[in-house]
Parts: structure tokens; sequence; C-alpha cells
């Protein structure tokens, strides 16, 4: 069983990146990447404040051509920010699942990561989804990276003999 640590979601583990790109199906809607999926999900979260339309952000995030496009689209709509930090976790293993159980191959592929701590290195310094180098220590909850391995779990000990 493979062990150790994946210390960035690139090369043959760019897969469990919310940039990577694989049509997938989440709450009746397809999305080109889990970043996607994510940043459409600030539609329920938008802020009474808003002067815009809703719909139009929602498809504007969908359509983007680039999960960074669709991120650079989350960050420019309003929200409700208290609400949205209560949901985005709950959220973000939504649209993990529905990712890994809609696109073919990829929970096979989680599996075979083993008992590898997966971990969300990034330097753009995000320490809430991920690690990141500050003072020359990695620091960081890895939140996107212990919900991959949640879901890992889930693959590997669920008894499913359609596993993908």
């Amino acid at each position: 069983m493979n062990t150790g640590v994946v210390p960035k979601f690139e090369g043959e583990y760019a897969f469990l990146s919310n940039f990577y790109v694989a049509d997938f199906t989440w709450r009746n809607n397809v999305f080109a990447s889990g970043e996607h999926a994510f940043q459409a999900a600030k539609a329920y979260h938008i802020a009474d404040s808003y002067i815009g339309d809703m719909a139009g952000y929602f498809d504007s995030v969908v359509n983007a051509p680039t999960p960074a496009k669709a991120k650079y689209a989350g960050r420019s709509v309003k929200i409700d920010v208290k609400s949205w930090d209560a949901q985005k976790v709950a959220y973000m293993r939504e649209i993990v699942h529905a990712k890994f159980a809609d696109v073919p191959g990829l929970a096979g592929k989680l599996i075979n990561t083993g008992a590898m701590m997966l971990v969300e290195g990034n330097d753009w310094g995000d320490s809430f989804w991920g690690r990141c180098k500050v003072d020359g220590k990695m620091i960081g909850f890895n939140t996107l990276g212990t919900i991959l391995m949640e879901e890992r779990g889930y693959w590997r000990y669920s008894d499913f003999g359609d596993k993908k």
C-alpha cells in the first residue's frame, strides 16, 4: 500500500485538484471542474445588497472557460460571508463526492493513493483549504486534503460492486 505524502496536487496527482478539468454533475448541473461547481455554489449565498442577476452570475461561472476564470467570477460577486462560511465545507464535500462518483476512473485513482497523506500544498497563501509555507514552515488546515482522504475511505471501505 502506498504510504507517504502527496505534497501538492500536480503531475500524477493533478486529478485531486479542484482545478482538474473533467465534466461531472452536481445538483443537476454539469460542471467542467470542482472549482466551477464550488464557485457556482456561492449563488446560494448572494448578499441581499447584491445588485445584479443571480442567474447571470451562475451562468458566468458555469460557462467560464477555465477553473481560474470560474474562481475569478466567484470572487467578483458579493456574498453573505457568514452564511457562506457556515456552508462552504459541506459544499466542498458534496462536490468532491460528485466528481469522484461521476468521472470514470477517478475513484480508482483515489483509492490507489493508498494511505498517503493528501496535502493541498500551495504557494498562494491558502492555509484553509491547503497548506502553505510561512516563515519556512508549512502551515494550514488542509481542509481539501482532509475531505479527499475522507472520500478515499468512502470508496475503499464501502461495499460497491460498480466502483469506477
